[in-house]
């Protein structure tokens, strides 16, 4: 094991990491890891029940997406694709295609999801300047809704903590209530309201003008911003109304993409027909840093002719080798072992598990599809009242959680947190995860005197 306090020490005096009070923090620091489990340098040993961020799908430990780097480094360890291919890059664009439904058949590699949305924005963009229509340069975005932490994205992002610093942020970005039925915006109960999350796409464009709004934004299930899975009708309902109203549809799939809803893409169960679609994070198990954009062929037609409709826009290391290779390995991996299918079934499990812990007075709700899913904390059930931010109660279980060997990510504002493990989770594990964190509400609802 490593020496613990001078990387601590270096930690704080040295790294500056993303999302991270500094001012007392007590760092852990992971040192090596195997399949759904983690390891610290103390040796203390964690289910790793957010799979790293949403991110770890085939587990940790891959000697297979290892071997793939190290082979593709023998032979050509970076070359760019500005006009210019590279084989990996080639293969895991067709492998992509390979598993998106319909036209969505032309891949831009990226190297992460923050990335991919600022690349689908601009695709946006530029695909109605090259049409003849650069007024239509408005995006709708909802909601809750996170993006990632580049200027674009961040200009799409519905959690005021996330936005509220960097602000004024970029112009002609629309924001509409979220599809969250546990807390719908409109005051309405799911199977007797009539859709308005919905339809305030429809009313949003009519007041914008069509001329003008050009792109609706959306992860297909909101995942930081609580893990809410829409109702069924709700995407169907707005690519209709996008399709009448020539508005790109571009559904964030960087969470759900690659199995973890049970499907290839998270899409295909919930009635989406995206224009685009960005991905990241189970494109290569994060072994490397990896994204992309998938584009129909309409889209990408708009692109062709002289230098003026070229895409203009791209980096250095988009389409990396290296990079490529462990995507490649990685989607193998999913294929061979079925992973996709094993998610579905395992999930319905772990759902089930999770479930129970509805029994607590202070878990107002647990949601999710596949292997994601968001447990939200309420003071009140009755009135879906959230505790005050400087009680942390949903802090406090994740915490205690942690002190017992399982990793949840806190997310939602600070008020859900949420478990996606990686797919080849065991069900003994599922039900540790379960276990722990039954052990842990009962430890903070005592605390808090319930």
């Amino acid at each position: 094991m490593a020496d613990s306090r001078p990387l601590a020490d270096d930690f704080l005096g040295h790294l500056w990491p993303p999302f991270t009070q500094m001012a007392g923090l007590e760092p852990t620091i992971m040192e090596r890891a195997d399949g759904a489990v983690v390891y610290d340098t103390e040796g203390h040993a964690y289910i790793d029940a957010f799979a790293s961020l949403w991110t770890v799908n085939v587990g940790h430990g891959r000697k297979e997406i290892f071997d793939a780097i190290a082979a593709q480094a023998e032979k050509l360890a970076v070359y760019h694709i500005f006009q210019i291919g590279n084989v990996p890059s080639i293969r895991l664009a067709a492998k992509v295609a390979e598993h998106l439904p319909g036209d969505l058949n032309h891949v831009f590699l990226t190297l992460g999801g923050g990335e991919s949305v600022e690349t689908a924005v601009k695709m946006a963009r530029q695909y109605w300047r090259n049409k003849g229509q650069g007024a239509k340069y408005m995006v709708m975005y909802r909601d809750r809704s996170y993006h990632g932490t580049t200027m674009t994205a961040t200009s799409a992002q519905g959690l005021p903590m996330n936005r509220a610093r960097f602000e004024p942020l970029l112009p002609g970005f629309i924001k509409l209530g979220a599809p969250y039925c546990y807390r719908c915006a409109w005051s309405q109960t799911y199977g007797e309201c009539d859709m308005e999350c919905a339809r305030a796409v429809e009313r949003e464009i009519a007041f914008y003008g069509a001329e003008n709004v050009g792109t609706m934004l959306g992860e297909t299930m909101i995942g930081t911003g609580g893990v809410i899975p829409p109702p069924p009708e709700y995407w169907p309902m707005v690519c209709r109304t996008c399709k009448d109203s020539d508005v790109l549809v571009v559904n964030d799939e960087v969470i759900t993409g690659f199995g973890r809803s049970g499907t290839w893409f998270g899409f295909e169960q919930f009635g989406s027909d995206p224009d685009l679609v960005t991905m990241a994070k189970g494109l290569s198990s994060g072994y490397l840093p990896l994204g992309a954009v998938g584009a129909r062929d309409h889209v990408f037609d708009a692109f062709l002719g002289g230098p003026a409709e070229a895409f203009m826009s791209g980096a250095t290391y988009d389409g990396h080798p290296l990079c490529s290779a462990a995507g490649l390995a990685n989607l193998e991996i999913i294929e061979r072992e079925n992973l996709v299918e094993r998610c579905r079934e395992v999930g319905s499990y772990m759902q089930e598990g999770l479930a129970t812990l509805l029994a607590h007075p202070i878990v107002g709700d647990v949601r999710g599809v596949g292997l994601v899913a968001g447990i939200e904390y309420v003071a009140d059930k009755a009135t879906k009242e959230w505790f005050p931010p400087a009680v942390g109660a949903a802090a406090k279980v994740r915490d205690e959680a942690f002190r017992r060997g399982v990793f949840v990510r806190l997310l939602g504002g600070g008020h859900c947190h949420a478990v996606a493990p990686p797919f080849i989770i065991t069900t003994e594990q599922i039900d540790q995860i379960v276990r722990v964190l039954d052990e842990s509400i009962a430890t903070v609802e005592k605390q808090l005197g319930y």
